[in-house]
């Protein structure tokens, strides 16, 4: 069965992009229908939208509220979710040449040399810190949140999400760092205790944030682990089969074994970082994507 509404004639879907006006329709209707056919297809995938866009309308972030109803539906998000904790934790290691204690230190010595401005260039490289240990934070949290809401999933997801908690130091430790764990689990920031122990101690906040080993260094090594894993691996060998109602009627079994038939084949299932990803990648852009054709076009040979 082909993707409904998807021509393979690539002449049809050539001329429909770029003049639009392949079965009457203009530029204008094509992008709608468009817009409605690719909302269409996430929905009978299960993969409903996994970020929110904040006040400022600058930052999106994982929207851990929603359980996801299958198992491409789960991929997709713990991919978005697991891709911010990566990035997130990457501003943090020091191993990066632009990490933000480089930016902090440069400042430092501008500083000290009496540089004209470099009181404000401290200042800016403080909040930069401070911002980036929040946002490392928040990232993990979702993650947590996000696994332990979609755990029956998989065997592996609590193996993974004990793993996460475990690159979190003592309590101690993040006490001295202005952080605390609350009874949910989450980690908190008291931005103005970082901040005064980044005035007493920075080598103690970079070491401990971005060295290796540190936080940073454990969660963005942890995360690029998991995404380089194959999808059986992630998801565990004894999940429970569910099925949920796609928007044509049909049902779609989302244990292991579907993940197996939709990434991969048997014991070789695809990793998360080829074929996973290209599909991640397509149901993103949309089935009327241009660059999604031949996407397109696999789907409809392979069902």
């Amino acid at each position: 069965m082909a993707v409904s509404g998807v021509s393979s004639n690539y002449y049809g879907s050539y001329y429909t992009y770029n003049y639009g006006y392949n079965n009457g329709l203009n530029s204008d209707s094509w992008t709608d229908s468009a817009n409605k056919k690719t909302d269409e297809l996430k929905e009978s995938l299960g993969i409903s939208d996994s970020t929110t866009t904040d006040k400022t309308g600058s930052t999106s972030k994982p929207n851990t509220a929603t359980t996801a109803t299958s198992t491409s539906g789960f991929l997709m998000g713990y991919q978005t979710i697991l891709e911010d904790l990566e990035s997130s934790a990457s501003k943090l290691q020091v191993t990066n040449k632009d990490n933000v204690f480089a930016k902090y230190e440069a400042a430092l010595a501008e500083q000290a040399k009496g540089v004209e401005g470099a009181d404000d260039k401290v200042k800016k490289a403080e909040d930069e810190i401070v911002s980036s240990v929040k946002d490392l934070m928040d990232k993990y949290n979702n993650a947590i949140s996000y696994l332990k809401k979609n755990a029956g999933f998989g065997s592996g997801l609590t193996n993974q999400m004990e793993s996460l908690k475990r690159s979190i130091p003592s309590e101690k430790t993040l006490k001295y760092l202005g952080m605390s764990i609350d009874k949910t689990g989450n980690v908190q920031v008291n931005e103005d205790e970082l901040r005064s122990v980044l005035k007493k101690d920075a080598g103690f906040v970079k070491d401990s944030m971005g060295g290796q080993f540190g936080i940073a260094d454990r969660l963005g090594t942890k995360a690029t682990s998991i995404l380089d894993s194959s999808v059986d691996k992630i998801i565990g060998s004894s999940s429970s089969d569910k099925t949920s109602s796609s928007s044509s009627g049909s049902t779609e079994s989302t244990g292991s074994s579907a993940a197996s038939t939709t990434y991969g084949s048997g014991s070789n299932a695809s990793g998360m970082s080829d074929s996973f990803k290209q599909f991640a990648s397509f149901a993103k852009g949309g089935a009327y994507n241009l660059s999604n054709y031949y996407a397109v076009s696999m789907l409809n040979i392979l069902v």
